[in-house]
């Protein structure tokens, strides 16, 4: 499985998060991780995406930054840690 996990290095969910998935995954190097403060470049791409996404509906508006933040090999995007927890093990 592929998943890209953007957060930022600074970020202890984030942190606490790529811990989680990589200590589940036999195969660790299937997470992709942006670190959106790593650039100013990543930071815009993720700016966008929070502004587009409909998964950051909730979050406009609200002073949340939105990561951790998972994109699954489908495209499809999550806040749910469960959900991909759920998917990693199936």
């Amino acid at each position: 499985m592929k998943l890209t996990v953007y957060g930022s290095n600074t970020c202890p969910k984030t942190l606490y998060v790529l811990n989680l998935l990589w200590g589940r995954l036999a195969d660790p190097s299937g997470i992709k991780f942006i670190n959106i403060t790593g650039s100013i470049a990543l930071l815009q791409e993720f700016m966008v995406m929070r502004d587009t996404d409909p998964n950051f509906q909730a979050l406009r508006g609200q002073p949340k930054v939105g990561i951790p933040y998972y994109v699954l090999e489908d495209g499809s995007g999550t806040h749910d840690l469960e959900k991909v927890l759920s998917i990693l093990e199936a």
